[in-house]
């Protein structure tokens, strides 16, 4: 989504219904300042203001998510194309969600391996013990990287070739 054309977009609507930004920001619960910086393209509002914003600029919510207007005729293509693009950009999120998770895994992996190098068990049973855990930490961290990783990479590669 272009944050700067869907500012623009807001602009235009909330010029057209001859709302200040102000009042704008009243019927939205948000101030005037917040507007401002969705209409120079800074951010976006937050989606669940997205709805009622369409309604109080009577627009619909596929122009408001395209910025800009679209004729009734072009409605359901526009809409289709639109619904699509946020979906993609949902899996995208969720891959990398996991792609981070998987990774975080194997660098805690790693940390606790080196930690383990370092560390002299001892004789006494309580220090044995800690250093069998903090070993068992570092496979087992590592193990679940791995098969996040893959996880991940299967889960995604199958539906990229559909």
């Amino acid at each position: 989504m272009d944050t700067k054309k869907i500012g623009k977009f807001i602009s235009d609507a909330r010029k057209k219904k001859k709302f200040t930004q102000a009042e704008l920001g009243e019927y939205l619960n948000v101030t005037d300042k917040a507007v401002s910086k969705w209409e120079c393209g800074k951010c976006l509002p937050d989606s669940s203001l997205f709805e009622e914003i369409s309604k109080v600029l009577e627009v619909s919510m596929i122009e408001l998510l395209k910025g800009e207007y679209i004729e009734q005729e072009n409605a359901e293509v526009e809409s289709n194309k639109t619904i699509n693009s946020l979906l993609n950009e949902i899996k995208k999120l969720k891959r990398n969600e996991s792609l981070v998770g998987a990774l975080c895994a194997i660098l805690i992996s790693f940390v606790t391996a080196i930690y383990s190098v370092i560390w002299e068990p001892g004789e006494k049973a309580y220090q044995q013990f800690f250093s069998g855990f903090i070993e068992a930490i570092s496979g087992s961290c590592l193990i679940i990287g791995i098969i996040l990783i893959f996880y991940t990479w299967v889960k995604y590669s199958e539906k990229n070739s559909k």
